[in-house]
């Protein structure tokens, strides 16, 4: 990975943890560069005295982080301050410079964190093509276990063939939840136990076939995947899983859907981020027209 990693904040949301994650994630990809922007927002531009004590607030956590990724990782820090929207700001450096990845730390809000956060992923994601990380975790050890939520789809693929890339040396386990057809019919209609295991069984094998065709296509990345079939309704669900396997990044395909299919992506999306505590990572991959 020749290109920087982009690291963008708003003041006063703390940097350090993003920057000591994305510090990390540099060095596991033979990267040595890091580009910091730090946003100073519009609120603070009302007093010309206020702006002067905001921006050097803000340049003395740049600094102090910098020098700790410089010590501790060897990183090569440059920044640059704005006064503006941490979005445009980012979309316009990232135009600029084309990282091969944008970091963002978690970022306060009074009213509807959870919306927010995963907004501005989403838009990151979509507007520049560019991996977007959502650092919520402090990083106290490089990435271990993502967990990818799979429907098998061309996105998927691309989506992962991407992850694994900017992930090596991390376990990827393929998530995939799924229910019979008609399960709740055949159970009505009195159909046996057995012949709906049997559907079952015809069921998951398939979804074998398409995780075998996935590793053929992912090799030799192939050999940090496992695949983690979820029946429905059992009351497992992706978020479960994430708490339960204590999974410390969360993958997310930001590629668009259908308007329906968009509609109900962003609300598991916004329920798994509401219940889990992991870092998220969403890879966009094509811009539907």
């Amino acid at each position: 990975m020749s290109n920087a990693i982009l690291l963008a904040s708003l003041y006063p949301n703390p940097v350090a943890r993003a920057a000591q994650r994305a510090a990390m994630l540099a060095q596991a990809l033979n990267s040595r560069r890091m580009e910091f922007l730090s946003v100073i927002p519009p609120a603070e531009q009302e007093s010309g005295d206020l702006k002067h004590v905001s921006l050097a607030r803000c340049m003395n956590d740049v600094k102090t982080a910098s020098a700790n990724a410089l010590i501790r990782f060897g990183m090569r820090c440059s920044a640059t301050f704005e006064f503006g929207s941490l979005f445009e700001s980012t979309i316009r450096r990232a135009g600029q410079a084309a990282p091969g990845l944008i970091a963002v730390a978690w970022q306060s809000h009074p009213w509807w964190p959870v919306l927010h956060n995963f907004n501005l992923m989403r838009d990151l994601s979509r507007s520049c093509l560019c991996p977007t990380l959502l650092v919520r975790q402090e990083a106290q050890r490089p990435y271990r276990h993502a967990v990818f939520a799979s429907d098998f789809s061309c996105e998927s693929l691309e989506t992962l063939k991407v992850a694994a890339r900017l992930l090596p040396g991390v376990r990827i386990t393929i998530v995939h939840t799924y229910k019979v057809p008609g399960e709740g019919h055949m159970r009505t209609a009195g159909v046996r136990n057995d012949a709906i295991d049997a559907c079952r069984q015809t069921f998951e094998r398939e979804v074998k076939t398409a995780y075998a065709r996935t590793l053929e296509e992912l090799k030799p990345e192939s050999s940090k995947l496992t695949l983690a079939l979820l029946p429905r309704p059992t009351g497992l669900s992706v978020t479960n899983y994430v708490n339960a396997v204590g999974a410390d990044l969360v993958i997310l395909s930001g590629s668009q859907r259908w308007l329906v299919d968009e509609w109900c992506w962003q609300s598991r999306a916004r329920d798994l981020i509401g219940k889990t505590a992991s870092d998220l990572l969403m890879i966009t991959t094509t811009r539907r027209t």
